[in-house]
């Protein structure tokens, strides 16, 4: 090779580098829990579990300046889970590897982006939708997202369709799962610290065996977030209506609010509460006032316990009332801790099953979370939580199970989160 080829080969290159981005990353999630009243209340005879989970996912990402490229599988397993062993071993399951990411995305001048495939969507605090990172599978969409950003606007449009295989008529789909989740984000930034967004969702379930029929639900409404050095406060309101997965009408809501105040650079204190609207068995039954939470996180929300997760099966739709205080203590760049209060009560009276005339008492319990954080040099991140739950008569008896009130329920765990990067083109 001459020194004129040389040079045109270098500067290829260079060019290259300057353009694009190849990068390869990795992360193990391993997680030990032990579970003795997580989700629901345990019985004085059921036994505390242990095990441990893990999620091990590999992604391949390629950025360029017109254009990106994400591809990202994962394993989810229970340590000891596996479907293929023998006496002396495991081998490994059937089908284990799925696909979390794989999307595409193409850049139209400086403002605007087309993106398509399986990808998150996580939006301001993940109430209506999130990528659900605290479970192992964690939550990713099939969909298309068009993009418009100008630092200080933003617009998304996100569409999605799903069937469950390549039919040759009809558009029969699981009753049960989503058929469609469109959306619009609107993004106005306020100066240097504050943010107002506006978040429109409309989404469907297929009526069972009539293909043709949708019901149809929307869920809007705004979301405002302001952070200065000292103060941090953020508060939303969302209005649902239309049709629930059984055709009937909905009315529905959820507001929220929390504030923070830093003490100093290593403690901020806060409060905030939580109203998510349900059914009083007493109403009017041609309205559903419980409102869903559609792809939005839960283990993020109303306690590390994840009672409320599903206000279906917790609290027999009655909704629920979320009162909490905050406090988080940063000991080092390393270490941090987290405690956190929460008082619970049905958002609607539920009658009390014993005595016809009287309703139960809204109070459902008090939890409280601890979680320890530490993020050493190398990518390891180390989180220890433990969560405290002391239910109520009420709760008791909306859970089905007796005699619990008095114990104490609980729950702990340790994860360890892995993410080196194994190839970055640009370094």
């Amino acid at each position: 090779m001459n020194r004129f080829a040389f040079l045109i080969l270098v500067s290829l290159l260079y060019s290259f580098s300057l353009r694009a981005q190849l990068s390869i990353n990795t992360e193990l999630r391993p997680r030990g829990e032990i579970r003795n009243g997580y989700k629901s209340l345990f019985a004085e005879d059921d036994k505390t579990a242990y095990f441990v989970s893990q999620r091990t996912r590999l992604g391949l990402s390629y950025t360029h300046e017109e254009y990106a490229l994400k591809i990202t599988g994962q394993d989810v397993r229970v340590w000891g889970d596996e479907s293929l062993y023998n006496a002396t071993g495991v081998k490994g399951d059937h089908a284990s590897v799925e696909l979390y990411e794989a999307w595409f995305s193409v850049n139209f001048g400086n403002y605007y982006t087309f993106k398509i495939g399986r990808q998150e969507w996580s939006y301001d605090d993940q109430r209506l939708l999130s990528a659900r990172n605290w479970a192992q599978s964690g939550l990713a969409y099939d969909g298309i997202l068009v993009k418009y950003d100008n630092n200080h606007f933003r617009a998304d449009i996100g569409l999605s369709l799903n069937n469950d295989a390549e039919n040759k008529a009809g558009n029969e789909y699981t009753p049960d799962k989503m058929k469609f989740l469109d959306f619009v984000y609107l993004s106005q930034k306020i100066g240097k610290q504050s943010e107002l967004t506006f978040t429109g969702i409309i989404s469907g379930y297929q009526k069972e065996e009539e293909s043709e029929t949708v019901y149809v639900s929307a869920t809007y409404g705004p979301y405002f977030k302001t952070k200065t050095k000292k103060v941090e406060f953020e508060s939303s309101l969302f209005h649902q209506t239309g049709t629930n997965r059984t055709g009937q009408n909905i009315n529905a809501y959820l507001i929220s609010a929390k504030g923070f105040y830093a003490f100093t650079d290593k403690l901020r204190i806060g409060s905030g509460f939580d109203i998510i609207s349900g059914n009083s068995i007493s109403g009017n039954t041609n309205t559903d006032r419980s409102f869903d939470l559609l792809y939005g996180g839960r283990h993020r929300f109303s306690g590390d316990m994840d009672y409320f997760s599903d206000l279906t099966k917790s609290v027999s739709d009655a909704g629920i009332v979320d009162l909490y205080a905050k406090s988080d203590i940063k000991f080092s760049k390393k270490n941090s801790l987290s405690l956190t209060y929460h008082h619970f009560l049905t958002h609607k009276s539920v009658p009390d099953p014993v005595s016809a005339d009287k309703n139960l008492e809204k109070s459902l319990g008090d939890e409280i979370d601890i979680m320890y954080k530490y993020k050493a040099d190398i990518p390891l991140e180390i989180r220890i939580g433990m969560a405290l739950f002391q239910p109520t008569k009420s709760m008791e008896i909306l859970q089905g199970v007796s005699g619990v009130s008095d114990n104490l329920q609980y729950f702990t765990y340790v994860q360890l989160t892995f993410t080196p990067q194994i190839l970055n083109s640009t370094h």
